[in-house]
């Protein structure tokens, strides 16, 4: 008896390239870079927002990546890469289109820079603060003693509930 073979479909072929975890769960230099720029937390034990970066530095390059699809590449939860994506939006280092991220900065160098220019930009304002407070208080110094320096304290009432 002649069986019929039924017509397959072309089996569809997924490529998913995973990308491996080093050491305690990432680079160090990655880990180091990650703590000095305040992206990692203390929390963050397994180092997997810098697990995210990595994976990001790699797909999320040149073109958005979805988060789905970075779990799939990191071997992290779902979850927990969208958390860490928040982060790394935040801190300026991934940006995200609709619904997919896309690397800010194309590598770690470009991160770095991007990073001393907002700390030089924030270490340019707290100078000029530091120098307006000086300014402050040494006019309250040349009003001499004895004189009111700063104004009184407001009384205030506190509502009985």
């Amino acid at each position: 008896m002649d069986e019929l073979k039924k017509p397959r479909k072309k089996d569809r072929v997924v490529k998913v390239q995973v990308i491996e975890r080093r050491g305690e769960g990432a680079d160090e230099e990655l880990v180091k870079l990650c703590k000095y720029m305040r992206i990692m937390s203390d929390r963050d034990t397994d180092a997997t927002v810098t697990q995210v970066l990595k994976t990001m530095m790699i797909a999320g390059r040149d073109k958005p990546v979805g988060g789905s699809e970075l779990a799939k590449m990191s071997g992290l939860n779902r979850i927990t890469v969208i958390h860490h994506l928040k982060r790394l939006e935040i801190a300026g280092v991934v940006k995200k289109e609709e619904t997919k991220y896309i690397m800010q900065p194309k590598n770690a160098g470009e991160m770095l820079l991007e990073f001393k220019s907002d700390m030089d930009k924030m270490f340019s304002e707290m100078d000029d603060l530091a120098r307006e407070i000086d300014r402050e208080f040494e006019g309250m110094l040349e009003e001499g003693p004895g004189k009111e320096v700063l104004p009184p304290l407001k009384k205030v009432r506190r509502r009985q509930e």
